[in-house]
């Protein structure tokens, strides 16, 4: 048979409901809802769609730019990790949120193998936990909320009092997570809480189940310092100041901000006057640091206090 007739056969085998589940979740990559099912099926009976103009349909639909723009993300992280590349001076276009930065700078400092806690996973993108999985490291998840992950175990507990023993961790990421703890998470389903403390509590924790070669990955929003009762908005001083107060010891630290450009390196950013929500859909600038347990014992060392002098003497910037 001619390759094309056949391919042409093949593109419309099996039932119309089949083919609607499985362009679902190949294209947007969740399960297609009710409504949607019902009028693609429909149209698909009576002829007045095609399936080459349902997959057109779904591949230019804006979910479908997010999905695209958050695998290209993980794509763009894993591919540097396997290769030993730290992923900085990031570009990203504009309408974007902070994960497009995050994600790729997270994943490609992401530990080859080991055990890693993902904290705040409930409420993480699916392609983001999905990289992780495939990465193939021994892959924790701790939360309060709960979600169904194959190849994560899963903790539901709080990040301020982790049931795990010391020294039990390799590495823990952190991705926008811990501007919320001790906030109104509400509308996560959780408690409502108003207590600044429970950010440097949590990162004591964390420093504790953490391996004393380990590493914790945070990314937190940057702008004018402030509480806006569901997250806490803090400046590169603020956030630093908090690690420190933790104990842990600022590894790599690189602050990005979007601009009229979109996402850029941002080594002298101002936070004065800069607010949540206006210049995108989220955060307007986002702070993504490697923190080590054992901030003293650090500064203790000759090479650890040379470092950190140098660091407090030259403007924000990545590290080669």
């Amino acid at each position: 048979m001619d390759p094309s007739i056949a391919a042409s056969l093949a593109a419309y085998a099996g039932p119309d409901e089949e083919f609607v589940e499985r362009a679902f979740r190949e294209i947007l990559r969740r399960p297609v809802d009710d409504e949607s099912r019902t009028r693609a099926v429909g149209k698909l009976a009576e002829g007045t769609l095609s399936r080459a103009t349902f997959l057109h349909e779904l591949a230019t639909a804006p979910e479908a730019a997010r999905v695209r723009e958050l695998d290209d993300a993980v794509a763009l992280g894993l591919g540097a990790q396997a290769r030993g590349e730290r992923l900085s001076w990031l570009q990203a276009a504009g309408g974007t949120d902070e994960r497009i930065v995050e994600i790729p700078w997270v994943l490609s400092r992401l530990v080859p193998s080991g055990r890693v806690l993902e904290v705040g996973y409930a409420y993480a993108e699916a392609v983001y936990l999905a990289g992780l999985v495939r990465a193939g490291v021994e892959l924790v998840g701790l939360d309060l909320a709960e979600r169904d992950v194959d190849g994560m175990e899963r903790i539901t507990a709080d990040v301020r009092s982790i049931p795990l023993p010391g020294d039990s961790i390799d590495q823990v990421l952190l991705v926008s997570t811990l501007e919320h703890v001790g906030a109104d998470n509400s509308g996560y389903g959780l408690a409502a809480e108003d207590d600044p403390g429970s950010r440097a509590e949590a990162l004591r924790e964390l420093g504790r189940v953490l391996r004393p070669r380990g590493s914790l990955l945070v990314t937190v929003p940057l702008g004018e310092p402030g509480d806006h009762g569901w997250f806490r908005l803090d400046d590169v001083a603020g956030w630093t100041g908090l690690f420190a107060a933790a104990g842990l010891f600022v590894e790599e630290q690189e602050a990005y901000e979007l601009t009229e450009e979109g996402w850029r390196a941002a080594p002298g950013f101002e936070a004065g006057g800069v607010a949540y929500g206006d210049r995108g859909p989220a955060a307007s600038a986002v702070l993504c640091t490697e923190l080590s347990p054992g901030r003293l014992r650090r500064l203790a060392t000759p090479g650890g206090l040379a470092r950190t002098i140098k660091r407090r003497t030259r403007p924000l910037r990545h590290r080669g």
